[in-house]
């Protein structure tokens, strides 16, 4: 009975959570003072590297004036085959992004039920008519991962992965350190539920620390807890072992779960436990089908936002996926009410900031790998090389929305001709040429390879 209520209690937490409004998640001052106050923005590429038995985590300098700036930090992960990122969650909401591999994804929320169930039945072995079942397993429900998908992650909320392809899996990590649900500092952490600190493992930037939770108990409580024995209690805290925190699997791994990319949803599941305990924590933003923005051209651009993945509401981050063909610009835009957090997942471009005093703080080519922090209202362009650009954005607002400075839905369009004339002191010709010459909306070709 106490259990039940426990549950209960605990389901219903987190339906009002899920159900509160967004817009109070994310604090609205700045973490730090003058912390978006730049003469110059650089890209930054990882400070640190902890590898691991089967794979590393790298994460980045969250102290860094970018990422302060964004209140966000930033980590990815890298599995070999056959390996799992042990369970662990963060301090603060977080959004991932797989830039490769596939795999099985799990996450572990507090009150919600164990839904998927293996029970094995030995019907028709050895030619009897034996119909008796045996119970296996039963865990919460695991979500597939391929390349594309965003994965969204509340405060406190345990994950691992399992990268079952033969070759290495990445995954990408914003954690929004500034949002309320993060009530410690804005250090960024890891809490580990198992795995144990590497041999070798060297911690300049404080995480990840290595030791999971069970270590710092007294053997005797875990073995009272879990009503095992004391050796028992210490294989949980891993005392012997120094694989890390991603270890190579015995084998495959098997789950239950549903055929790849099938969400099922039972309309006539308990109303509480839909809102949280069922509700969809992903999307595949690569998919072409769910294109914003497409140019034959140019590229094309997709957005993920809590109009489409009610669960960002609490993450209060959103996602953009960007292709440029070669020779393809973003025409020049700002975003309104969020920063942004660029990483590059293929190709180079040429990318132009210009701050709140129209001064550019950056100006250079960006590749694979690296990120690129543009503050809230700093204009930005972007013009890809002759291979192409690819890249993932996150933005610190799950509604974020741009404003463009040139083509069919910018702020000039909106503008009367005689205003344009006032404005910038040219004729009417003039002002009608830069209102109405760009016909198109997001995305262009450069003039070059326009000729």
């Amino acid at each position: 009975m106490h259990k039940l209520l426990f549950c209960l209690l605990s389901v219903v937490s987190l339906t009002l959570l899920l159900s509160f409004h967004g817009g109070e998640a994310r604090q609205q001052e700045v973490p730090f003072q003058n912390a978006c106050h730049f003469s110059q923005i650089n890209s930054l590429a990882p400070a640190q590297a902890t590898k691991f038995e089967a794979g590393q985590m790298e994460v980045w300098d969250h102290m860094s004036p970018e990422l302060r700036c964004a209140g966000v930090t930033v980590a990815r992960i890298t599995l070999q085959a056959n390996s799992i990122f042990l369970p662990a969650f963060f301090s603060p909401p977080t959004l991932a992004y797989v830039v490769q591999g596939e795999g099985v994804m799990g996450t572990i929320a507090s009150g919600c039920p164990e839904t998927y169930e293996e029970i094995e039945g030995s019907s028709g072995r050895g030619g009897g008519g034996d119909r008796r079942r045996r119970f296996e397993d039963m865990h919460q429900k695991l979500e597939n991962f391929r390349r594309g998908d965003v994965f969204a992650s509340l405060a406190g909320v345990s994950q691992w992965w399992y990268n079952r392809g033969d070759s290495d899996a990445v995954i990408v990590f914003v954690l929004d350190v500034t949002n309320r649900e993060n009530q410690l500092d804005q250090v960024p952490r890891m809490f580990q539920l198992a795995g144990s600190r590497t041999q070798e493992q060297q911690q300049p930037l404080t995480w990840p620390s290595g030791n999971n939770a069970f270590s710092g108990f007294d053997p005797n409580i875990i073995a009272e807890a879990f009503k095992i024995n004391i050796e028992t209690a210490k294989q949980l805290q891993n005392q012997k072992d120094n694989r890390g925190n991603i270890i190579r699997a015995n084998g495959p791994l098997h789950f239950v779960i549903p055929p790849p990319r099938e969400w099922q949803h039972d309309g006539n599941a308990n109303g509480i436990e839909e809102t949280y305990c069922t509700a969809k924590i992903h999307e595949n933003i690569d998919d072409p089908e769910r294109t914003d923005h497409f140019s034959t051209r140019a590229g094309r651009i997709s957005t993920l936002n809590s109009l489409n993945l009610r669960v960002l509401r609490l993450v209060r981050l959103n996602a953009l996926r960007g292709y440029l063909y070669s020779g393809g610009m973003v025409l020049p835009q700002w975003t309104a009410n969020a920063h942004t957090v660029l990483y590059v997942t293929g190709g180079q471009a040429k990318i132009q900031v210009v701050d709140d005093n129209g001064q550019s703080v950056f100006n250079e080519q960006v590749g694979q790998g690296q990120i690129l922090v543009i503050p809230q209202g700093f204009a930005v362009s972007k013009t890809a090389g002759e291979t192409g650009f690819e890249w993932i954005s996150f933005k610190t607002n799950d509604q974020a929305y741009i404003n463009t400075l040139s083509g069919q839905t910018s702020y000039l369009r909106a503008v009367p001709v005689d205003v344009i004339k006032a404005s910038y002191g040219v004729n009417e010709e003039e002002a009608k040429r830069i209102k109405f010459s760009q016909q198109e909306t997001l995305l262009a070709m450069t003039p070059s390879s326009s000729s």
